[in-house]
């Protein structure tokens, strides 16, 4: 089962970095994107970032062995995301793609992403690993939903033929909306059954 994820979550996780590359060959599907050039590249870089290391996190392996790293690359990657969230929650909210349905999406679920990064923080300064690592499993979860989304989105437009701007529109919220909640679903499930007790209980807070 755990192969199974890890493997899931791989390629979930080129899938998204393909996706940030992908971004500076074509021309943007959202105008948006060119009006803030500089919060744009922001998010596709570091999003880009975030899904290649982010998931070397959560191996057990990484972590007894080298745990020096996962503590430095933690606090790195802790920074990267909150850009990234932030970023996200601009763009979705100043210049949203889909409307208004996108500000609804993006604004709930990009709050989130940000609230489980700053929780996880806060629960390792109180040494408190099982819960530090849940909630960096729930934002790690939302921030690689933007992989899955795609693999809805693409598919969708594709059977759909020649859509509308309307239907598109929808087409992106819906998309959105079922890989967001897939993905945190998924982690709560995983959450429910045991998957952050897999770690010492409590840390001294000086050496986490």
């Amino acid at each position: 089962m755990r192969i199974a994820i890890g493997i899931v979550v791989g390629v979930l996780a080129l899938l998204g970095i393909a996706a940030s590359v992908g971004h500076y060959f074509v021309e943007p599907y959202n105008p948006g994107f060119l009006e803030f050039p500089a919060i744009t590249n922001a998010h596709v870089i570091l999003g880009a970032v975030f899904l290649a290391f982010a998931p070397l996190q959560f191996v057990g392996q990484v972590r007894a062995r080298a745990l020096g790293y996962h503590r430095w690359a933690g606090r790195l990657l802790v920074a990267v995301g909150l850009v990234v969230g932030a970023t996200a929650l601009f763009l979705g909210l100043v210049v949203p793609f889909s409307g208004n349905g996108e500000r609804l999406v993006i604004g709930l679920f990009g709050g989130l992403f940000l609230a489980s990064l700053v929780k996880g923080v806060v629960h390792i300064g109180d040494g408190q690993v099982a819960a530090h690592r849940a909630w960096m499993m729930r934002a790690f979860a939302i921030g690689l939903s933007i992989a899955t989304m795609r693999l809805f989105f693409i598919p969708a437009l594709v059977i759909a033929g020649n859509p509308t701007d309307q239907q598109i529109a929808v087409l992106s919220n819906l998309s959105f909306t079922v890989a967001f909640v897939l993905h945190v679903g998924v982690a709560e499930l995983w959450l429910r059954r045991g998957g952050a007790r897999r770690v010492a209980p409590r840390v001294s807070p000086s050496t986490a």
